[in-house]
């Protein structure tokens, strides 16, 4: 899911016939990660001690299209898209706009077990997230969830305005789909009026996408909807480090081209990452690395910095929160590559170890909270 109703590059969603006043089919032009940092999972404490079996993870993919109908696909249609050339996996899934705790949002019904191959890897490797989704509940992204004003563990109307249904939200994730800010399970789709079996989310990494989506085009439903939702890889771009990102914010205060380090003194796997980030979201107004007191453990053992967005004890602007976003999404996506052990952004902490992101205790303050600044940590 990702984190708010624009897209990166400002492209909109393409919506195609409506199906009831407040529940249409949605298919994308152009798919961007989150806004929210990516690959995060928190989930309702108290949500579904016994959840249905949902099946392990044994791979993932990248997803490449979506594809979305006004009507459910047919089963042949599917299984000749299946085997289309250049196709590595797809699963069929729900995808429409419906009303969910009052707002409109990008919503698909999808088979738990399936579906999180196509996710991101924290949110994939998240058992208890899909089991929360198998459940019945609702996984919203976190700007239409916390910050929208949807606390886990609410029931919330959803589906149809004339007769509503009811969701439990059950977690906040980021599935890395432009316009899709919400997933149900299938079962609990049918309850909500969405569309039956109308979408496809496609992984075709070696397929060029603009050729696929007219071969698509050519064996599914007329006025079927084909969207791509990841830019190719340029050629030559190393798949183990992604090219520089397209920067939405910078940091307040930020000057220059250079970005002053205080506490110069960290191990050769910390001053990797700050060269590599730095370079890749720099300037910064600075980062704090070694502090000899005060910090017993990383930043005493000079394996942690923070990575500011703003000084002087103030809240960054919105701009400047997005880069922060940016900076904690990379941190994430690169941890393994990097020897990252963890990140703390916005009042949430993210490990290495597996479980997502997940809340933090209040601290007393917005520094304190790392409201104004990204920490990473290394593990050696």
């Amino acid at each position: 899911m990702r984190g708010g109703r624009a897209l990166a590059g400002g492209v909109a969603a393409a919506v195609a016939a409506t199906l009831a006043a407040d529940v249409t089919v949605l298919a994308t032009r152009a798919g961007g990660e989150p806004s929210r940092p990516g690959n995060l999972v928190s989930v309702d404490r108290g949500a579904a001690p016994h959840a249905p079996a949902v099946a392990p993870l044994t791979r993932r993919y990248t997803p490449h299209l979506l594809v979305a109908g006004t009507s459910p696909l047919p089963p042949r249609a599917v299984e000749r898209a299946r085997r289309l050339k250049g196709v590595a996996g797809l699963t069929v899934v729900d995808a429409a706009q419906a009303r969910v705790g009052g707002r409109r949002m990008g919503l698909l019904g999808v088979d738990p077990s399936a579906f999180r191959a196509f996710a991101p890897e924290a949110a994939a490797e998240s058992d208890r997230l899909w089991q929360t989704v198998a459940s019945g509940g609702l996984a919203v992204s976190f700007e239409q969830g916390r910050d929208g004003g949807l606390p886990l563990g609410a029931v919330v109307p959803a589906g149809r305005s004339a007769a509503p249904g009811k969701v439990r939200v059950g977690a906040y994730a980021s599935m890395g789909i432009g316009d899709v800010d919400a997933i149900v399970s299938r079962e609990q789709a049918r309850a909500l009026g969405l569309p039956d079996g109308n979408g496809l989310v496609i992984s075709a990494p070696r397929a060029d996408a603009a050729k696929l989506a007219r071969r698509l085009r050519k064996i599914l439903p007329r006025g079927t909807k084909v969207a791509a939702l990841a830019p190719p890889r340029a050629p030559g771009t190393s798949a183990k480090r992604p090219p520089r990102p397209r920067l939405t914010g910078r940091p307040d205060g930020a000057a220059g081209d250079r970005t002053p380090i205080t506490g110069n003194m960290m191990t050769p796997t910390m001053r990797t990452v700050v060269l590599e980030i730095a370079g890749m979201f720099g300037p910064f107004p600075v980062i704090g690395c070694f502090r000899a007191t005060g910090d017993p453990q990383d930043h005493g053992d000079g394996r942690a910095c923070d990575f500011m967005e703003s000084t002087g004890g103030r809240m960054p602007s919105a701009g400047a929160q997005r880069h922060g976003d940016q900076v904690a999404r990379y941190a994430v996506a690169n941890a393994r590559r990097l020897g990252i052990s963890y990140v703390i952004w916005r009042q949430h902490i993210w490990n290495v170890r597996g479980g997502g992101w997940r809340p933090m205790a209040d601290r007393g303050g917005l520094t304190q909270n790392h409201y104004d600044h990204v920490h990473i940590s290394v593990l050696r």
